[in-house]
């Protein structure tokens, strides 16, 4: 039996086992299908990775509980018809082999997936149902490292966390970078499992290092730490956030231009951020080093039995 495939970009998936999401699909762009299906269709919900330009094969299945014809108005003040469609999420599941069938992408071979059930083997978070939006962690010891993703529970809007202690099994650097991994992960897969977790951390800090390679080399300290995922925070960007706006206050004080004062304040940041906190200025290494020594970040790659280890630490998703 073909089932549709609604790919989704913004990582919005229903949570299985009941919960629900409401979808806006142009028409065009999967609305007419819908229209003709009627409720009680089971489609699967799976995320398109614009990194990779492709779908990725795992999602929630959910049963089209209710489409509704409306009209939006686009960013240029335009109507377009729109299908609005409540999902209700049954199970993780994945595809095998794509077609297309009857204006929808489709798979004929959909498999139901057991998250809970295959932890022991290979653990897996889910980001289905809720939305990540931050993370910290706290070093207290070699031994007690907590890390916690916080996000937004799309249903009820209620904040919900997923914490794992990792000391003992990384270091703290390595805990900072995993703790950015797994938002990747959950944003970009909606499922981080050793191998999402693996491919985000090495996204996460080749972007990370590119914005303090570019920082450095064009004295523009407010892009330091930023990625596609948002804001690292950490020594060297908050540092470079406080030196910045002091410095801006100051220039614009004695008398000087906007432009001038915004010019000389970068340059005057950076400067004493690479004196304080011992980053080189030398091209082969100041990236790494702004990454390791200023954002307390490790870019060593983790095993694969490691990354299992540390996925099994954390709970499958917040409600768990």
């Amino acid at each position: 039996m073909m089932m549709p495939i609604l790919p989704v970009a913004n990582g919005i998936m229903p949570r299985p086992g009941g919960g629900r999401i409401t979808g806006v699909f142009v028409a065009g762009q999967g609305a007419a299908p819908l229209a003709g299906a009627g409720t009680g269709l089971d489609v699967l919900v799976c995320p398109w990775v614009a990194e990779d330009g492709g779908l990725y094969p795992v999602g929630v299945a959910a049963r089209l509980v209710n489409v509704t014809a409306q009209t939006a108005v686009d960013a240029a003040g335009e109507e377009l018809p729109v299908m609005t469609a409540v999902l209700e999420g049954r199970g993780h599941a994945r595809w095998h082999t794509l077609t297309a069938a009857g204006g929808l992408v489709a798979s004929p071979d959909v498999e139901a997936i057991g998250l809970r059930a295959m932890r022991r083997e290979y653990p897996a978070i889910s980001g289905a149902g809720w939305l990540p939006a931050g993370g910290f962690t706290e070093f207290r010891d070699p031994t007690d490292i907590p890390v916690t993703i916080y996000g937004a529970d799309i249903e009820t809007g209620k904040q919900v966390t997923i914490t794992a202690n990792l000391g003992g099994l990384v270091s703290q650097e390595q805990a900072h970078t995993i703790e950015h991994g797994v938002i990747r992960a959950l944003r970009t897969y909606g499922l981080c499992t050793p191998r999402t977790l693996l491919d985000s951390i090495a996204r996460e800090t080749a972007e990370l290092k590119q914005s303090v390679e570019l920082g450095l080399r064009f004295a523009l300290p407010e892009i330091l730490g930023r990625t596609g995922t948002g804001a690292c925070g950490n020594q060297m960007t908050n540092l470079a956030q406080f030196y910045l706006a002091r410095e801006f206050v100051d220039n614009v004080a004695a008398g000087k231009s906007l432009d001038r004062s915004l010019h000389d304040a970068r340059r005057r940041t950076m400067s004493q951020l690479t004196g304080e906190l011992g980053i080189t200025m030398q091209r082969d290494f100041r990236a790494l080093q702004g990454l390791k020594k200023g954002m307390s970040h490790d870019d060593t790659r983790l095993r694969v039995e490691t990354g299992k280890r540390v996925i099994g630490r954390f709970p499958a998703d917040p409600w768990n």
